[in-house]
């Protein structure tokens, strides 16, 4: 997967974590092209950790859209920390482990929308 494609699948993921109404649909509709497995593993091992903090402010500051070259620089600089020390990995670990858990209604959502777009079934 090219840095492009990859950025585009953390920039479609992010919008749950934006402070309007989530549109699942649209952002199933975004990421149909990329493996599930894949998809997946970005939603709870990329973007969540860099966008969640969002969801848990009072008054979130972003609330249209993540900014793309923040979002790529944040999660390449958290990928980087990971291979560089076996602490973050631990930390990282956890923390993922604790979103895995507190966000799998919202990746379930996803699915959802990804099974009615993968069967042609139109969102009523």
């Amino acid at each position: 997967m090219t840095r492009e494609e990859r950025i585009h699948l953390w920039l479609a993921l992010s919008d749950v974590f934006v402070d309007t109404e989530v549109d699942y649909g649209y952002i199933a509709h975004q990421v149909q092209g990329f493996d599930r497995v894949t998809a997946q593993a970005a939603f709870y091992e990329d973007v969540a950790p860099a966008c969640y903090s969002n969801m848990l402010a009072p008054i979130p500051p972003i609330w249209t859209g993540f900014d793309s070259a923040w979002l790529s620089e944040t999660i390449e600089r958290a990928q980087a920390a990971r291979r560089s020390s076996t602490l973050r990995r631990l930390r990282d670990r956890l923390f993922i482990a604790y979103l895995r858990r507190a966000l799998k209604p919202e990746w379930v959502k996803i699915e959802q929308e990804l099974d009615h777009l993968g069967r042609g079934v139109a969102k009523p």
